[in-house]
């Protein structure tokens, strides 16, 4: 039998890969143009950690490119609008001189004052702390979106993302994680060789969780997303910050990777929940590997959709009886929350109104509100603008 060459996935990009980029990318053509637009933004500042390659061997575009992309097609409509430019910083660093060379000499033949790049060549640590002490310098004005997407874990630290994000709260992390690799020293006895490759990302997760009695070391998962499910909620960091993971199969054996956004701002969740239900409007959680077509894949897809909407209206009449009322504003962060939009409360409500099992008051006229009006919507929550209330019938 003929040996199959082992693709090299730092020369070219796996679909699991492709799915991270995607979800980057799409991010990123949505913060841009909003903060480049915005009267309160003075700089924006996109950071890449782990730059790794520019353009790999298949032609495809690595993280560095994208990000120049999406800043250069946010440069050219702002200046269409004839609005004026907000300043865009470019941070690119990678412990492989070679590889920020080759990003450098790319971006630097396409830049055109479409946005200030810095090239580095440090270690991440020494990277991270150099963010930490730009933002510290900063004003609450300036934006800042970091990706951390490593090789290792060694010099990547729970307090010093906690401390990148509450500093000045105008900074949002992008963070990958081998879930399949976790999970593994979580819930298996590992051989030397297997510690030796794994310590620093074991050290890395364990002091999210210190208590040793807690559910991942006590074979209590019943499968790798309920470690995705754990980790989103140790990166609140006790719900100082909004939390979402992303996650990304692997292969056809269930085994994933994922993908964490932190953000200080509700905004900002809601942003990005849009860019996880753009990528899968089924249900807005993760990339699946493509499996082989089959005449009921549109049944699949309607029935995941519907299962989606059930889920969702269980959720906000729990969260009605608990409350006995909720307000547009609650039910706005309360819909957030649990990674659905606010189409999706809207079209619940709706329904629920239709079969008379909701009571929606307009708290200004105190009688009912006009039928299909919610009030759900970041407009509302910046005012504290209290709309309506619902109750049971």
């Amino acid at each position: 039998m003929k040996k199959t060459k082992k693709i090299d996935a730092r020369k070219v990009i796996l679909p699991h890969s492709q799915a991270k980029l995607d979800f980057y990318k799409d991010y990123l053509k949505r913060y841009i143009p909003i903060l480049q637009l915005a009267d309160f933004t003075t700089s924006i500042n996109i950071f890449d950690v782990f730059c790794g390659t520019g353009i790999y061997e298949d032609g495809k575009k690595g993280s560095p490119i994208l990000a120049f992309d999406a800043i250069k097609e946010s440069y050219e409509n702002t200046l269409k609008l004839n609005k004026p430019l907000t300043p865009i910083n470019l941070f690119i660093n990678d412990l492989e001189k070679g590889k920020v060379e080759q990003v450098k000499q790319y971006l630097e033949s396409q830049s055109k004052g479409v946005c200030k790049l810095d090239f580095q060549n440090k270690d991440a640590i020494e990277f991270l702390t150099d963010i930490y002490c730009k933002i510290n310098s900063q004003t609450t004005k300036d934006r800042n979106l970091i990706l951390i997407d490593p090789y290792g874990y060694k010099n990547i630290k729970k307090e010093l993302i906690e401390n990148l994000v509450q500093n000045k709260r105008n900074t949002e992390v992008i963070l990958f994680l081998p879930i399949s690799q976790i999970y593994r020293f979580a819930n298996c006895v590992l051989d030397e060789e297997e510690k030796n490759n794994v310590q620093a990302l074991k050290d890395f997760i364990e002091s999210f969780f210190p208590d040793k009695e807690h559910p991942i070391y006590k074979n209590k998962l019943s499968e790798e997303k309920d470690l995705i499910e754990y980790i989103r909620i140790a990166l609140t960091f006790n719900d100082k910050f909004y939390a979402t993971s992303y996650y990304i199969q692997r292969d056809n054996k269930n085994h994933y990777y994922a993908l964490f956004f932190l953000t200080p701002n509700i905004y900002g969740l809601e942003k990005i929940l849009e860019v996880k239900w753009l990528l899968n409007d089924e249900h807005g959680e993760g990339f699946e590997q493509p499996k082989q077509p089959s005449l009921f894949d549109e049944v699949d897809k309607e029935n995941n959709k519907l299962e989606q909407y059930e889920k969702l209206e269980k959720l906000i009449l729990n969260f009605i009886t608990e409350k006995d009322a909720v307000n547009n504003i609650e039910l706005y962060l309360f819909t957030l929350k649990n990674n659905f939009l606010k189409k999706h409360s809207n079209e619940v409500l709706r329904n629920l109104q239709n079969e008379k099992k909701i009571n929606v008051t307009d708290l200004n006229k105190r009688d009912l509100a006009r039928k299909g009006s919610f009030y759900l919507g970041y407009e509302y929550y910046k005012k504290c603008d209290k709309k309506i209330i619902i109750t049971l019938k």
